[in-house]
């Protein structure tokens, strides 16, 4: 691997860009992925049409997923952060100037969906290569810990914020996302680390670069089991968090008290992350990632049996603040192991095994709960979130996968 061109984490400007713009536009999603479904129904009364938006979003995710990440292997990185997070302020700006004159419809707003998804596929390869590129390898654990902070920041600050902004004007939170991939666009321009395309990449078919991508993945045991995990815990998770907010609408919960549980859980992630980068240095990370998935799946089990929101925030805030440290882990496990012409699909194919089911998961929680109802939809939750533990528990390198420090010591 090449040497970075920066020293250490502490200081480091192109990270602090980098850092400040995706917190920025990873609040704007938050924003928007709240303001998607309130605008849907606020346009057709319908429940499920109002989720089309959002079901677009990650469905284009999926399905274009792979080929980005072998395309962003091709372009400069710098070139591919700006012209992404422009034409994500574009297809949000534009939306919001629909909806502030009048002219919004429930079709408008699936092709917003499905723009933003496609977008956004480009942007995340690109902006987690470029981490590698502006880091040295030996704080890649402490910046993919501070990258997790960002996520929990914009879960816990972004949808509060967007319903406050749809309530003054609809089109106030469109415009404000577009505003801050705007922001994030021109802050690229800043950094000082090149960021060209990678000048070892072959150039061969597109199928053939997304399959080498694939393979790579498969071909290191313990990030294939990892993925693997992500991918079953992921629909697992998302079973669940669905399971509990239409149980706690059966049971007449007000909705200030339903997404006071998001907000626990987003305040317990915030802590994870702020203590994750010790843990994230001195702990294996193979044996932290099993920890996680054991506590995510005993803490659901009891969720089966009660709707009392206080509970249920205690015990996901439980399982969240591990998830920073974990997930930083394994984000850094995968930058440090993958060449630089291999970031972008080695992202795209991690994003696609461990995400790809995750959109279905929503329509599968509610076809479950009408069928067998809440405790037993619940628990199925439960035994597909402890069932991804296996993946894990089957994989020795997972076991034997030690600290950062001593990664490149077993990669050789």
């Amino acid at each position: 691997m090449g040497a970075p061109t920066t020293t250490r984490l502490k200081g480091n400007r192109d990270f602090a860009v980098l850092w400040l713009g995706d917190t920025a536009s990873e609040l704007g999603s938050a924003m928007s992925m709240l303001v998607f479904p309130l605008l849907g129904y606020a346009l057709t009364r319908s429940t499920t049409q109002a989720a089309l938006a959002t079901t677009a979003f990650f469905a284009a995710g999926t399905v274009v997923r792979l080929p980005v990440g072998a395309l962003v292997d091709r372009w400069s990185r710098r070139r591919v952060l700006l012209l992404s997070n422009l034409a994500s302020a574009a297809v949000l700006g534009i939306l919001g100037l629909l909806v502030a004159i009048g002219k919004a419809s429930i079709a408008l707003l699936v092709v917003a969906g499905l723009l933003a998804g496609v977008v956004e596929t480009f942007f995340s390869p690109a902006a987690s290569a470029s981490v590698r590129a502006v880091v040295a390898p030996e704080d890649l654990a402490q910046a993919y810990t501070r990258m997790q902070a960002r996520h929990h920041i914009a879960s816990l600050v972004g949808p509060p914020l967007g319903g406050a902004l749809f309530a003054v004007a609809a089109s106030l939170p469109f415009a404000v996302d577009a505003l801050t991939f705007a922001a994030f666009g021109i802050a690229v321009l800043f950094l000082r680390t090149p960021l060209p395309a990678p000048a070892t990449i072959r150039r061969q078919r597109l199928r053939a670069d997304v399959a080498e991508g694939l393979r790579f993945l498969w071909s290191r045991p313990a990030a294939r089991a990892m993925m693997l995990w992500g991918g079953i815990l992921n629909f697992g998770m998302s079973y669940v968090l669905i399971s509990i907010t239409l149980r706690l609408v059966r049971a007449g919960v007000h909705p200030a008290a339903i997404g006071a549980v998001d907000a626990i859980a987003a305040a317990a992630g915030i802590v994870g992350a702020a203590v994750a980068s010790r843990h994230t240095q001195r702990l294996p990370t193979g044996a932290t990632t099993m920890v996680t998935g054991l506590v995510l799946a005993a803490v659901v089990v009891p969720m089966a049996w009660t709707t009392d929101v206080r509970v249920i925030g205690a015990l996901l805030a439980t399982g969240t603040f591990l998830l920073p440290a974990n997930n930083a882990g394994i984000g850094a496990y995968l930058s440090f192991v993958t060449p630089d012409e291999m970031q972008g699909r080695l992202n795209s194919a991690a994003g696609f095994v461990s995400e790809g089911l995750t959109p279905v998961a929503p329509v599968v929680a509610g076809a479950m709960l009408a069928t067998i109802g809440g405790v037993a939809g619940m628990l199925v939750g439960a035994a597909i979130v402890a069932g991804s533990v296996v993946p894990l528990l089957l994989e020795p390198s997972v076991r034997h996968l030690g600290r950062p420090s001593e990664w490149a010591t077993q990669a050789a």
